[in-house]
């Protein structure tokens, strides 16, 4: 099971691993980054005004230090939609075009859709292979899985976890 915890530590380099949680403090929800705001000052001893005075990185850095902790597994899930939605949208389009999934600019816009199998998830990634890096495709691929539910996990998970074997990641 491809868990935000498990995707962050496992598939994600340090430098992806920022950039993701980044993306949660910049195009996170008020409440949810409040949430993690106080999470943080508690679990740190910080006080909450102090942790939301700081920079998105600083605050991304806080947020990589707990990524063991449950607690956080609510904003990791959300930081990984937010990256995908925001900063790899090139990429989500991409994979969604090679399911013919209806979507603009990465966010589907309907619910009448198949799920892709597995078989149409590794043909995907081997065709954008060329155009994406390996490991951001694996990160994609663990990502929508975890958000989107059972359907794609079947789909999504099981590429991944080849990937991830025949790569040593």
């Amino acid at each position: 099971m491809w868990t935000a915890r498990r995707i962050l530590k496992e598939l994600a380099d340090p430098d992806q691993r920022r950039r993701i949680l980044t993306a949660f403090w910049k195009h996170g929800d008020d409440s949810a980054k409040m949430l993690a705001a106080a999470q943080l000052a508690r679990a740190m001893n910080f006080r909450d005004g102090t942790i939301r005075k700081m920079a998105p990185e600083k605050k991304a850095e806080l947020l990589a230090s707990r990524i063991g902790a449950a607690e956080f597994e609510g904003a990791l899930d959300t930081a990984l939609m937010l990256y995908h939605t925001h900063d790899q949208s090139k990429l989500l389009a991409a994979f969604l075009d090679q399911w013919g999934v209806p979507h603009v600019n990465g966010s589907i816009e309907i619910d009448d859709y198949t799920p892709p199998t597995a078989a149409a998830v590794r043909a995907a990634a081997t065709r954008l292979d060329s155009e994406f890096p390996a490991q951001d495709i694996n990160v994609y691929l663990a990502s929508a899985g975890l958000v989107m539910g059972d359907q794609w996990q079947a789909g999504t998970w099981p590429v991944v976890d080849e990937r991830a074997a025949s790569s040593g990641a």
